[in-house]
């Protein structure tokens, strides 16, 4: 998903109820906080000794202690806003920063906003480490291949 995305799914439900982002561990505090929005331009070399150049957008929260949770319409502006003044801030991949009680910071990839009970909650689910070279072996070839070329078979959690 990216800021884009999120902000054309939002435009289409009611902007007057509570947003809530919600982890398998449970929702964000109500009172909640977006602490920045960031876009990063990433060098990376992977541990198949490939360069490799992209750009993400993440989204910091802080967890809340009271005072309701944001109306959608004002998180929808301040995405806005963002994707405005920071020029490709909506067209790239967004993750979310956060952590229950602002303690142990992960980050999470967004769910599809859903109204739930006079709520849109959005769902944030765990992001995995991956072995990029296995990921590429495995779409071409249609089949597991080893992580980083070897050609020894992945680990069950390796490319999941």
């Amino acid at each position: 998903m990216t800021c884009n995305t999120l902000l054309e799914t939002l435009d289409t439900l009611p902007e007057d109820v509570p947003l809530v982002f919600a982890t398998p561990e449970g929702e964000i505090g109500d009172g909640y906080h977006v602490t920045e929005l960031k876009l990063a331009h990433v060098t990376g070399i992977d541990c198949g000794a490939r360069m490799n150049t992209w750009s993400e957008a993440t989204l910091q929260l802080l967890d809340g202690t009271g005072e309701g949770h944001m109306p959608a319409g004002k998180f929808a502006g301040i995405l806005r806003q963002s994707i405005g003044k920071v020029s490709g801030l909506g067209d790239v991949p967004l993750q979310v920063e956060f952590a229950h009680d602002n303690r142990g910071k992960r980050l999470y990839r967004l769910e599809t906003p859903e109204m739930t009970d006079g709520r849109i909650v959005i769902g944030l689910r765990d992001t995995r480490a991956h072995c990029k070279p296995a990921l590429d072996m495995k779409t071409a070839l249609g089949s597991s291949a080893g992580c980083c070329g070897s050609g020894a078979a992945e680990s069950a959690d390796c490319c999941q």
